[in-house]
């Protein structure tokens, strides 16, 4: 068993350093999850052998490099923001130091208890960072807003590149880790300001999801560009794969509990991706598929049932969870399209052999064995290599 794991475990179950299921407001939830896919991307770029992202466990989200013996783990902060910037008293609940470099004012500035920083989104960073003394440990605060700060070396937070909050001005470093020193448990290291980062993203929080499918598709188009035009598709299913990780607010007491409930690896990833260069570009063919129908008198609200339905049999098998009347239905319509064939009209033989899949499985939905019909049909009839 792996003592580095073990380590994460045990953080899931401390309340100072674990974070639960339910924190975030539905766009607050597909901000963080898009951002994770980009991430994914970005590092799989980068030609990473190995990782395992963790949601709602240690923090919004954490990344090991190995999901079987990680030597460093990464932790997140992923927050969106709707209106201005953040601002020194939001990341910290501290107050704004005064610069000694400056006359100070005759107003005397009300001051923050430093122990209000453990309820700050940088001081939850730092009290999960304290709970690693094996892992190599990072942080980082995420947003689609940037951070209005200054730099001591002159510019703005809210302006650069990813910056470490050691590269603050002294007067503010030296508040934060006087603060931080008044919260962190005995034994743990002095925090050390270098190791968090403020960053601030590009992935847009009113429209997150385009935003993942430009970046997916960008890497489909290198790697793979015949499936490229499925990026739409593979990150719905990669979303609706995502979704329920991490909200389940029973916490993990074993590594594979923690894995099951709140990870996601580079193997499962890689494993999705594989079985999507194995899939043909079905979503092309059928729309082509049925804009004919539609010709021939297939009536709108049909085609969008089938749409949906053919998503949702694509996303499972996808990612290897298909029901098992999938697996029925496909068999049938594999044995009929073995004996009949499609001709120049395909009214004519999908109205046949929707009805066969109808007598056959009477309690399935029509648009259901409409899709299955249709993407058995294309596979088999179209050349799609």
């Amino acid at each position: 068993m792996s003592t580095a794991l073990d380590e994460v475990v045990l953080a899931i179950g401390d309340p100072d350093t674990a974070e639960s299921g339910g924190a975030h407001n539905q766009k607050g939830i597909e901000f963080q999850k898009n951002w994770a896919i980009v991430k994914m991307f970005a590092l799989k770029e980068k030609g990473a052998i190995d990782f395992l992202f963790l949601f709602e466990a240690v923090q919004d989200v954490a990344i090991l490099n190995s999901s079987s013996a990680p030597t460093s783990i990464e932790v997140f902060q992923v927050k969106k923001k709707d209106r201005m910037e953040w601002t020194w008293a939001s990341l910290t609940n501290l107050h704004v130091p005064n610069d000694p470099s400056k006359k100070a004012k005759s107003k005397v500035r009300k001051t923050k208890p430093l122990d209000g920083v453990a309820d700050s989104p940088l001081g939850k960073l730092f009290a999960s960072l304290a709970s690693f003394k094996t892992l190599e440990n990072s942080g980082s605060f995420i947003s689609n807003a940037g951070c209005n700060l200054v730099l001591s070396s002159g510019g703005n937070v809210a302006t650069s590149l990813p910056v470490a909050l050691s590269e603050l001005p002294s007067h503010f470093t030296d508040l934060l880790q006087a603060a931080l020193d008044t919260v962190h448990k005995s034994g743990s290291a002095k925090a050390d300001l270098s190791k968090v980062l403020l960053e601030k993203v590009d992935v847009p929080v009113d429209d997150a999801q385009t935003y993942t499918i430009g970046i997916v598709h960008q890497y489909l188009d290198k790697v793979s560009p015949l499936h490229a035009g499925q990026a739409r598709s593979f990150v719905e299913s990669l979303l609706a794969k995502l979704g329920p990780l991490g909200a389940k607010t029973a916490k993990a007491t074993t590594i594979e509990e923690m894995k099951s409930r709140h990870g996601y690896s580079l193997e499962q990833l890689n494993a999705a991706l594989g079985d999507l260069q194995q899939t043909p570009d079905i979503e092309f063919h059928l729309k082509q598929w049925l804009d004919q129908l539609a010709k021939e008198g297939l009536v709108f609200w049909e085609i969008s049932q089938i749409r949906a339905a053919a998503t949702a049999i694509f996303s499972r098998k996808l990612f290897g969870s298909p029901l098992p009347a999938d697996v029925e239905i496909s068999a049938c319509c594999d044995a009929w399209l073995g004996i009949n064939k499609i001709g120049t009209n395909l009214m004519p033989v999908f109205e046949s052999g929707t009805s066969h899949l109808r007598a056959e499985f009477p309690s399935a939905k029509k648009a259901e064995l409409q899709a299955h019909f249709l993407l058995k049909a294309i596979v088999q009839c179209v050349d799609l290599s």
